[in-house]
């Protein structure tokens, strides 16, 4: 079993999809192998193969469907302990993964969000009033991710700030980072 399975898709990603991927193949090289990378697809874009191969990637092709509904197909191709969602274009703290590896190690949290920059309590209390999604990446254990039912697959945009709700309303242990 993989220690960490990361999910990007392809729809969400857009333009910078090339960029993201050569950026996590430089970030894998020289770990133990224990961690997927995955590439959700329901563009049918016909260079998406090839660059998926490229970069090490596993390509999940699926039906065109909200997201909810992409990730969830793709949770069940997965073997990670681990489920990284990565937010679409923002950046990612310097040292993530090792802050993802050690964390499930010691199961320090259920949840992990990763924010660009830090946010302070009323930021966040602010974008749950507006109803803002936040484009944080979001790892979960698997445990909890199988506990809750995944993602709704109605939902597309919503789908990551959805997910996080019914874990925070679940009592996951969330640490935001």
């Amino acid at each position: 079993m993989f220690a960490c399975s990361i999910f990007l898709d392809a729809r969400s990603t857009g333009t910078v999809l090339p960029r993201r991927l050569a950026a996590f193949q430089k970030l894998l090289e020289g770990r133990d192998g224990r961690i997927e990378l995955l590439l959700v697809d329901d563009t049918g874009d016909p260079r998406l193969p090839g660059l998926a191969s490229r970069f090490g990637a596993r390509l999940l092709p699926c039906e065109d469907a909200p997201l909810g509904d992409r990730l969830n197909a793709a949770v069940a191709h997965s073997q990670g302990a681990v489920l990284v969602f990565l937010a679409p274009v923002l950046p990612l703290p310097a040292d993530w993964i090792d802050v993802v590896a050690e964390g499930s190690e010691h199961h320090r949290w259920d949840v992990l969000v990763l924010t660009a920059r830090p946010r302070s309590l009323a930021t966040r209390l602010w974008q749950w009033l507006c109803r803002t999604p936040p484009a944080d990446t979001l790892c979960v254990a698997r445990k909890w991710f199988d506990r809750i039912g995944g993602f709704d697959p109605s939902l597309d945009a919503k789908a990551l700030p959805e997910l996080l709700e019914r874990l925070h309303a679940c009592q996951a242990r969330i640490q935001y980072r």
